[in-house]
């Protein structure tokens, strides 16, 4: 069975770090984690060591639009009558301190005025893993963002980096629970007209079943809250942040954070390696692993499953993960 946590940096997971981070914000609201019911039980259990995190579960998965309308929707049922961020699980941050005082900048400006309130992160590189916002030169404060560029070609990256005006897209939101929900009943009525009253109704303190939650979330379509809202709408703002951050949901980010043996980037076991160079190495199938004369490849071998692509091409695993779920395999999906 796949493991459901996987230490990839150090002794801790990346939900513990985040965690981690959560507990220096200047902040005595409750930490909420929104996780798929079906990882109820793991969840759980990975959440015992960090005492008043509490969990809220999606019935079903549908693009982070509809959870991140959840999560708002949640916070209000709960009594929330300030700002709540959104944070992802999946990011390296070696730095929280820093990442503290930018999230309390953006906890200012979303509490002062009607804005949807962006982290973007100072690009250090001209990186194509990542999304970009597009701030202009200069200033302070929160910014309006003017557009969003989805991730570049390498030629276009160097002139976004080049320019000064780009943050990268961490997909870091502050905003008043109440201002998300609007904005998404405004601007995202793919999402509102199946999910809107349910949530409605949580945001009251009223009881949703699961049952009805779970008609509600597929009747709402798979959309991102980047493209369903905040592309859309005229409150969004971002801060610039300039700590350390490293998304972790693709191979290519990773790569980075891996130990350099032999030319490549390896976790887990030891490949032997003959001529190969550049490739990102994930062992943990219990097999010996040869690379002869194989170059920028993303190598990812575990119990029940082998990936192998091209480093350009790792993006496209979404689409592999699409396809076993459409062909069966839930279980590897």
């Amino acid at each position: 069975m796949p493991k459901p946590f996987v230490k990839l940096l150090g002794e801790q997971t990346l939900l513990d770090e985040t965690l981690l981070r959560m507990a220096r914000l200047k902040t005595t609201a409750p930490t909420s984690v929104i996780a798929a019911r079906e990882l109820a039980g793991v969840m759980r259990k990975a959440l015992r060591p960090h005492k008043g995190v509490t969990l809220q579960f999606e019935p079903i998965a549908r693009n982070t639009a509809p959870a991140i309308a959840f999560a708002a929707a949640c916070a209000l049922g709960q009594g929330c009558d300030g700002v709540i961020g959104i944070f992802p699980a999946d990011h390296h941050i070696p730095r929280p301190d820093q990442f503290a005082r930018t999230v309390d900048t953006a906890v200012r400006a979303a509490a002062r005025g009607e804005k949807l309130v962006l982290i973007g992160v100072q690009p250090t590189r001209p990186d194509t893993a990542y999304g970009y916002l597009r701030i202009g030169k200069g200033g302070r404060g929160a910014q309006l963002v003017k557009n969003f560029q989805e991730k570049p070609k390498s030629r276009v990256a160097k002139r976004y980096f080049n320019s000064g005006e780009y943050l990268w897209n961490a997909g870091m939101l502050v905003a008043r629970p109440e201002l998300i929900l609007s904005e998404t009943r405004e601007h995202a009525p793919e999402v509102w007209k199946g999910l809107g009253p349910a949530l409605e109704r949580i945001a009251k303190g009223q009881r949703v079943t699961r049952v009805e939650l779970l008609g509600a979330f597929r009747a709402a379509e798979a959309i991102s809250f980047d493209y369903a809202v905040l592309e859309r709408s005229a409150r969004t703002f971002a801060v610039r942040a300039r700590f350390a951050w490293s998304d972790l949901g693709s191979w290519d980010a990773l790569e980075g954070h891996l130990p350099q043996i032999d030319g490549n980037s390896v976790a887990g076991e030891t490949p032997l390696s003959l001529g190969a160079s550049g490739n990102i190495v994930w062992n943990e199938g219990g097999k010996t692993l040869v690379l002869q004369g194989v170059h920028d490849l993303v190598i990812v071998d575990t119990a029940d499953a082998l990936l192998i692509c091209r480093k350009d091409q790792a993006q496209g695993v979404r689409e592999v993960v699409k396809e076993l779920s459409l062909r069966g395999r839930k279980d590897l999906a």
